[in-house]
């Protein structure tokens, strides 16, 4: 079954149940299939905008992330996460399509770093910036390398997670491995997916095998070279770019909230 248009047409409201629904159904718009259509004015209600027409279901996307470390929210268009969808089921293979389409996805990442770093409390869009600039100079080792270190902060902020001195990873994963609800902002869980699989067990002391996905204990304990290949430093970016963009996404809920408070408040004057 196929893309048979849009179920909240004319709807300017939805129930969780509705939105779980109508889902399903937009999960099936395959823009290379049925064409170019807008983007339905509730769809960012349980779905990432980048997600639309790729014909991308919300398991397949989840095992993207969760299966392959691969961030699907935010950063890749639609049709690099169609061609992951359909490459082969090996890590390399997935890996292969982002290196295939790394000019595309730099594209995307340029697109999704906020442009000034006013109201932040940390520089991480200057530091995305720079990532990125290292990238645009052809250093995507050192850019893969920084954007990792990147992530971390933005991790536990995005996660809510508190940074304490024990178990603080283990908070990270137990958050990460959260299987999405179709009911309850979907979009929101697949941002922390590809964090557990980042946190695989590895101790290079007892010469464990190198873990298939990208490893942050592999990286920082280690720096294996032959682990970091073109595919996980650009997975690396796109895990950066995209807590970026869900913790700006977060930032800016808040302020709204705020202000919508504060109207309130004189309102009652």
């Amino acid at each position: 079954m196929t893309y048979s248009g849009d179920p909240s047409a004319g709807k300017t409201f939805a129930s969780l149940k509705e939105l779980a629904e109508w889902g399903d159904q937009w999960d099936r718009y395959d823009s290379s299939v049925d064409g170019p259509q807008p983007v339905p004015h509730l769809y960012t209600w349980s779905r990432q905008r980048n997600w639309w027409g790729s014909g991308a279901t919300l398991s397949q996307l989840h095992e993207l992330a969760r299966d392959h470390g691969i961030p699907v929210a935010w950063v890749p268009p639609s049709d690099v996460i169609r061609e992951l969808v359909r490459a082969e089921a090996h890590h390399d293979a997935k890996l292969d399509v982002l290196v295939g389409h790394q000019q595309k996805i730099r594209t995307a990442c340029h697109r999704m770093v906020p442009e000034d770093s006013d109201g932040w409390h940390a520089d991480y869009p200057e530091t995305a910036r720079r990532v990125l600039a290292a990238w645009d100079d052809g250093h995507l080792l050192a850019a893969g390398c920084l954007a990792l270190a990147a992530a971390e902060d933005l991790m536990f902020l995005v996660a809510r997670v508190e940074r304490t001195r024990y178990k603080m990873y283990d908070g990270l994963k137990k958050a990460a491995s959260i299987e999405p609800s179709p009911q309850f902002w979907p979009q929101d869980q697949v941002v922390l997916t590809p964090i557990e699989p980042l946190f695989s067990q590895y101790f290079p002391e007892r010469d464990d095998p190198l873990p298939r996905n990208l490893s942050r204990h592999a990286v920082m304990h280690r720096l294996p070279l032959e682990h970091l290949t073109d595919g996980h430093c650009i997975v690396a970016i796109m895990l950066m770019v995209s807590l970026l963009a869900e913790l700006e996404w977060h930032i800016i809920q808040e302020q709204a909230e705020a202000s919508y408070e504060a109207g309130s408040a004189e309102g009652d004057c």
